[in-house]
C-alpha cells in the first residue's frame, strides 16, 4: 500500500531547516560586510533540536546540563542545556546574521530583556505536535509493551499503536 500523500502545506521539519539554514548562509558575506545585523533578533521555538537550555530551570528529565553535551562549545566544554556537543543551529544562523553567537534560553537566570532584545530561545525539548510525543512521558497511561527486537535494525523497539 502506498504510503499517504502530504499536503504542499505539511513540511517536513528538515526541509524546514534547511531552507532555515539556506537562507542564512546566503545572509552571511552581507552580514560580515555591514556593520549592522541584518535582521534585529532570532526567535526561537521549538524541541530539543533547538533547545538552548529551557528545560535546565523546568522539572523534567528531558535535560542536556551534563557531560558529554557541550564538549565543543566555544570557550571550552560546559554543558548549557543544548541537546549537541556545542552551538546549535539558531546559534549558527544569529552569528550568521551579525547577532551573538549563541542564543540565550528564556529560561536562563543569566541573561535579562537587554540581551533578549537580540535573540531569545523559547523552545523546550519534549515538545511536539503529534500526540505521542507526549506519550513518552505521561506516567497515566497504560504500560508500555516489553522491547522486542526489531526485525531490521539490531537495536530494541517498541511498537506504538494509533
Amino acid at each position: 500500500m502506498a504510503p499517504p500523500r502530504r499536503s504542499g502545506a505539511e513540511a517536513p521539519p528538515a526541509l524546514l531547516v534547511a531552507v532555515l539554514l539556506t537562507t542564512a548562509a546566503a545572509s552571511v558575506g552581507a552580514a560580515r560586510a555591514s556593520s549592522s545585523p541584518q535582521v534585529p533578533a532570532v526567535i526561537v521555538f521549538g524541541d530539543s533540536t533547538v533547545d538552548t537550555g529551557n528545560n535546565n530551570q523546568i522539572p523534567t528529565p528531558l535535560r542536556a546540563d551534563f557531560p558529554p553535551y557541550g564538549r565543543d562549545m566555544p570557550g571550552g566544554a560546559r554543558a548549557t542545556g543544548r541537546f549537541g556537543n556545542g552551538r546549535l543551529p539558531p546559534d549558527l544562523i544569529s552569528e550568521a546574521l551579525g547577532l551573538p553567537p549563541l542564543v540565550p534560553a528564556y529560561l536562563d537566570p543569566a541573561y535579562g530583556i537587554d540581551d533578549f532584545a537580540r535573540g531569545v530561545c523559547f523552545a523546550s525539548a519534549g515538545t511536539g505536535i503529534d500526540d505521542a510525543t507526549a506519550g513518552v512521558l505521561v506516567s497515566d497511561r497504560a504500560p508500555r509493551p516489553p522491547l522486542a527486537a526489531c526485525p531490521a535494525l539490531p537495536i530494541p523497539c517498541v511498537s506504538v499503536e494509533r
